[in-house]
């Protein structure tokens, strides 16, 4: 899938929290920021911008009952910097997360501007990946990168279906599959074949589909 976006971790304010987190809630948050970067109109139950904070962004996570928030800003039109994150307890974002969010965007733009020389020591997402899973090749980063894949295809096609303002069900019939398969793809509870793919997306959507390889 190609990049759209890439991500950054400034300081430790972000694995302050993530390093707490059991290993599925782990898988989950990367997941979602692998949708981050490969999607090229991320859905907004997983990113929005915050009302009343200039520039600061959301990431949203949800893992079985429990909620999560990754506050980012962007920066240079496609690099997403992560910020301070927690687990959500109640409907509303306290304010002193706000706040902090907001602190470090100022203190990361303070940083840039002052030591642009040291910001190529600032982690990536790749590297994040390399050290939680392994490298590209190893038997867990390829599992993790199947379970991305099959996550990220399935929330793209559950947006574009909203979009054309269709149903599961009638998008099995135009495509000439099922509801319960539609279903399982959305959830990313299937590896999709390229073949199905073309079908859903250019009969299904009219859509053409792009594939690259790098």
């Amino acid at each position: 899938m190609n990049k759209q976006r890439q991500l950054i971790y400034f300081r430790n304010y972000y694995w302050a929290f993530f390093n707490k987190q059991p290993e599925k809630v782990k898988g989950k948050i990367d997941q979602v920021l692998y949708l981050i970067t490969v999607a090229e109109k991320i859905p907004r139950k997983f990113f929005d911008k915050i009302k009343g904070y200039d520039g600061l962004f959301e990431i949203r996570i949800k893992y079985s009952s429990n909620i999560y928030r990754i506050f980012c800003c962007f920066d240079e039109g496609n690099l997403v910097v992560l910020f301070n994150s927690f687990q959500k307890k109640t409907q509303k974002t306290p304010k002193k997360e706000l706040a902090k969010a907001a602190r470090i965007k100022d203190e990361y733009f303070e940083y840039k501007e002052e030591r642009e020389s040291e910001m190529k020591n600032v982690k990536t997402f790749d590297e994040h990946l390399n050290e939680q899973y392994g490298k590209i090749g190893t038997e867990k980063r390829t599992n993790f990168e199947i379970k991305a894949k099959a996550f990220a295809i399935g929330e793209i096609l559950r947006e574009a279906r909203k979009e054309a303002k269709m149903t599961q069900e009638e998008l099995a019939r135009k495509t000439g599959t099922r509801k319960s398969f539609i279903s399982r793809i959305e959830n990313g509870h299937s590896d999709i074949q390229l073949s199905t793919l073309y079908r859903l997306v250019e009969i299904g959507f009219g859509k053409k589909v792009n594939l690259s390889i790098g």
